[in-house]
C-alpha cells in the first residue's frame, strides 16, 4: 500500500485537532467516485459531517482514509472518506477561520469564493484604515436657531 506522506501528515494533524476538541466539523468535496457517501449528498462540494467522539460507533482516522457509520436522516451509512477529500475542519458555532484549511485539496469553486470574500474584506478593511487616516474637519459652527432678547 502506498501512502501519501503529506496526507498522513493530514489525517494526523485532523485526528490531534478531533482528540483536541471531542467534536469538530469536517468539511468534504463529495464528488469523487473514491468517496462513499449516501447517493443523494454524493456531488456536494462542501459536505459537512459532525465527528463527536461521543459517538457510538468507531470514528477511524487512517492515514489514508477516514471510515465510520454515520447517519443521515435517521439511516446509518458506513462511509469512506479519502484524506484528500478533506478539505476543513472546524469547531461548531465558530467560524470557518478557528480551525484547519487544506487549501491544495479544497475544491477550485470554493477557493475562487474564499479568495473573493478575502478581497472585499481587505478592500473593507483599506478604506475604513484610509478614512481613520484622513484628518478629521472641524464642523461647522452652529448657529442657534434662538436669538437671545434683552
Amino acid at each position: 500500500m502506498d501512502v501519501n506522506f503529506t496526507q498522513a501528515a493530514k489525517a494526523r494533524e485532523l485526528k490531534k485537532f478531533f482528540q483536541q476538541h471531542g467534536r469538530i466539523y469536517i468539511v468534504v468535496n463529495a464528488t469523487g467516485d473514491e468517496v462513499v457517501v449516501p447517493e443523494d449528498l454524493h456531488g456536494e462540494l462542501a459536505l459537512r459531517l459532525v465527528l463527536n467522539v461521543r459517538m457510538p460507533q468507531p470514528i477511524r482516522i487512517h492515514d489514508d482514509v477516514l471510515e465510520s457509520e454515520f447517519t443521515f436522516h435517521g439511516s446509518p451509512f458506513s462511509c469512506r472518506i479519502p484524506m484528500h477529500a478533506i478539505w476543513a475542519a472546524y469547531l461548531p458555532d465558530q467560524h470557518l477561520d478557528t480551525g484547519i484549511m487544506w487549501e491544495g485539496d479544497m475544491p477550485e469553486t470554493i477557493k475562487s469564493v474564499i479568495d473573493a470574500v478575502r478581497s472585499q474584506h481587505d478592500e473593507r478593511e483599506a478604506v475604513a484604515k484610509d478614512e481613520l487616516e484622513q484628518p478629521e474637519t472641524p464642523a461647522p459652527a452652529k448657529r442657534r436657531h434662538l436669538r437671545v432678547v434683552k
